[in-house]
């Protein structure tokens, strides 16, 4: 199946900053925005994106895993919930399709044990570590209004301002002239 690519927000639209509603799970219409999510995420080349990302109020997370073999990299999270995180943090440079061209040290623990429902609305558990961890923590941040750069010192937060600033008022821009 196959959905439209659609566009991504980036720092500084509202709905990055919302918690995200619960979705239902096996619905067609989650089915259509997890696969419309899939084209947009290849379209723009990242391993994670979650529904807040483009404009969706719900709790639907896709996650490329670039460890398992082509055709079995693709990972459905809805209503994704951590139950645990696991192992020593580690430091590890992220990015964000929200940030483009921006990459952080964010410090996260090395694994996580989720619960969620399937494409098909299964309810599923994953435990990973390393880099699917990482992303999957990173996506649940963004169904709660977390986003990557809450993890950096303020000191960081504080030199990267104008930078943001700047980004903020090109999304704004950009909703302006939409439609």
């Amino acid at each position: 199946m196959s959905g439209p690519v659609m566009p991504i927000r980036v720092f500084g639209s509202p709905c990055l900053r919302r918690s995200a509603r619960p979705a239902v799970a096996g619905d067609e219409a989650t089915r259509r925005l997890l696969d419309s999510m899939w084209d947009t995420l290849a379209a723009d080349g990242g391993v994670g994106l979650a529904a807040p990302q483009v404009g969706v109020d719900a709790r639907v997370v896709v996650v490329r895993d670039p460890g398992r073999p082509t055709g079995k990299q693709r990972i459905d999270l809805v209503n994704p919930v951590i139950e645990e995180t696991f192992g020593p943090a580690r430091r590890f440079e992220e990015g964000c399709l929200s940030f483009p061209g921006l990459y952080f040290h964010v410090v996260r623990p090395r694994g996580v044990t989720v619960r969620f429902h399937d494409y098909v609305g299964q309810e599923q558990t994953l435990r990973d570590q390393d880099l699917v961890a990482r992303i999957v923590q990173h996506e649940v941040d963004h169904l709660d209004g977390v986003l990557f750069i809450d993890h950096l010192a303020r000191g960081a937060r504080l030199m990267l301002a104008p930078r943001l600033a700047f980004m903020a008022l090109g999304g704004f821009v950009k909703r302006l002239f939409r439609r």
